[in-house]
């Protein structure tokens, strides 16, 4: 969900190496090809359009293009899988296992707050709206079909640990 804490899993995940595509992006490159302010509202209505246009895998292909030409690496990590189709686009690549971070709405939205992104929610009623929009794509199965699953209730350095112990483990070849 938004605010878990999925981007700082997947920059412990670049400082191992890996190289890191988040698929926010391609919807954001979108937008800007549209001269749209990358608002929430506006990156929301977007994911919704281009996966209703071009089905729930939509924006896992275009960061799967993206992948195929820009990659240096056998190393990738793909930050904000919203569906399982999503998923199953990235695993034609070759192996890959999923992980998700989970964090209570309390901890997401405050983090969220701070964050002060173009799309961070300006209310607690945007959050919520947008939980539901995120809800509304898919993104509670990848969440319950997660190979691994970080809980991110404690401290940042925990948050990190965890991550590094899966990430270690992945270039060692023992998860999947």
């Amino acid at each position: 969900m938004p605010g878990a804490g999925k981007s700082t899993v997947a920059d412990v995940a670049k400082d191992l190496g890996f190289e890191i595509f988040r698929m926010g992006d391609d919807v954001r490159i979108e937008a800007e090809k549209r001269n749209l302010p990358p608002t929430d509202e506006n990156l929301g209505m977007l994911m919704l359009e281009l996966r209703q246009k071009g089905g729930s895998a939509a924006i896992a292909k275009m960061c799967k293009k993206r992948i195929e030409q820009e990659s240096k690496s056998k190393l990738v990590t793909v930050d904000g899988i919203r569906n399982m189709n999503e998923f199953l686009e990235f695993k034609n690549l070759g192996k890959a296992i999923l992980i998700a971070v989970h964090a209570s709405p309390e901890k997401r939205y405050k983090f969220l707050r701070q964050r002060q992104r173009s799309d961070s929610p300006s209310s607690l009623d945007s959050f919520e709206a947008r939980d539901r929009r995120e809800l509304s794509v898919g993104v509670g199965e990848p969440i319950a079909m997660a190979d691994e699953v970080i809980i991110n209730s404690s401290s940042l350095e925990e948050l990190k640990s965890e991550a590094e112990r899966i990430f270690l483990k992945l270039k060692e070849g023992d998860c999947g």
